[in-house]
């Protein structure tokens, strides 16, 4: 190992076998191991330690580092998958990545002196994309798992023009594709957003105009008139679409919103899998794997020597989550989550592909 700290470095030389000892160091906390598991890892390993492994020459200029800024289970989840799709990713299409080494390692055991051991950094997280952002090198840094509102990111842009920042924010127009797919009575779409968003006002006018939808909008100054935003705006509507503005949707304000329009019988569209739990009928959002997917199409565009694609990216995979207790409760039928989400990409790659 290069540096101190890693959590773990993966070779795209390993077995599979080690992978699947990988993957279960991974995804699970040592204390809930299952018995079976955790003799299997044992096993493996102590086997691993008397194998010498197969010494395949390594380019320390193309190999792959992945920064957490933190030890949650979500962090490691995404950089397992990173990894392992972006290894068979370059394996197939015969590219350098599948001879690089990659290293995974806690942000607060970074050693800066390090870098030049590799063509990727990727950063999971704000606090590893920011501390990545103030580097002066020209390796591609490739930061995830970041919302796009977010003041110190907003701030950072432009200060590294190597570093590419994929956001966990789905597209406006994918949750207007959602709306459009879960019925065609749902013709007026209500949303409010902060009177200084005009971006937000913008997007969603272009893509309610291509899906033949009707946007109602209530802008407001700060989150204390969110309440009488949305008793104004709810007369007027079918569906109302919450966005991931915090200022709009917070602690403070999510019950409220939940509980007027239920009992309204509005349904609410969500922009995350938490607020479809806490209510919401439906949401279109970013999973880590979908994350990780996007990260991987990152790097191998870099190892294919094309260019990549946008400074800030959108996510570009999604997933959908439908709440089958909510739609009973409105009288609403049960939708199935796998073709409501084929029938949204055919909206997606007509209207705005």
């Amino acid at each position: 190992m290069r540096n101190s700290g890693k959590i773990f470095s993966q070779s795209s030389c390993n077995s599979g076998l080690y992978r699947y000892a990988l993957s279960i160091f991974a995804n699970h906390n040592f204390k809930r191991i299952p018995t079976q598991h955790s003799l299997l890892v044992g096993s493996l390993l102590f086997l691993f330690s008397f194998i010498p492994a197969p010494v395949i020459p390594q380019d320390e200029g193309n190999n792959i580092l992945i920064l957490l800024s933190d030890n949650k289970d979500v962090y490691l989840d995404v950089a397992t998958t990173i990894t392992n799709s972006t290894i068979k990713y370059c394996r197939n299409q015969k590219l350098e990545c599948q001879n690089s080494n990659y290293d995974i390692v806690h942000i607060s055991n970074y050693d800066h002196q390090s870098h030049r051991n590799y063509r990727v950094i990727v950063t999971l997280g704000t606090h590893a994309a920011l501390a990545l952002g103030k580097s002066s090198n020209n390796i591609t840094i490739i930061s995830a798992l970041i919302p796009k509102n977010n003041v110190l990111i907003e701030e950072s842009l432009g200060a590294n023009s190597n570093q590419h920042f994929i956001y966990i924010d789905q597209p406006l127009s994918h949750s207007l594709a959602l709306i459009k797919t879960l019925s065609s009575r749902f013709k007026e779409i209500g949303v409010v957003v902060d009177s200084k968003d005009l971006g937000t006002v913008e997007s969603l006018q272009h893509a309610a105009m291509k899906l033949d939808l009707n946007l109602q909008t209530e802008k407001v100054s700060s989150s204390e008139y969110v309440g009488t935003a949305l008793n104004s705006i709810l007369e007027k509507i079918d569906i109302f679409l919450a966005t991931p503005d915090t200022k709009i949707h917070n602690r403070s304000t999510v019950s409220n919103i939940l509980l007027s329009t239920y009992r309204q019988r509005i349904p609410l569209i969500g922009f995350s899998s938490a607020y479809v739990k806490a209510g919401a009928l439906a949401s279109v959002y970013s999973s880590p794997e979908d994350l990780a997917y996007q990260v991987r199409d990152n790097i191998v565009a870099e190892f294919s020597l094309k260019t990549i694609p946008k400074e800030q990216q959108m996510g570009k995979y999604f997933s959908v989550l439908f709440n089958t207790d909510v739609a009973r409760s409105l009288g609403f039928p049960i939708k199935s989550e796998s073709k409501l989400k084929s029938r949204m990409m055919d909206y997606i790659e007509h209207d705005f592909d």
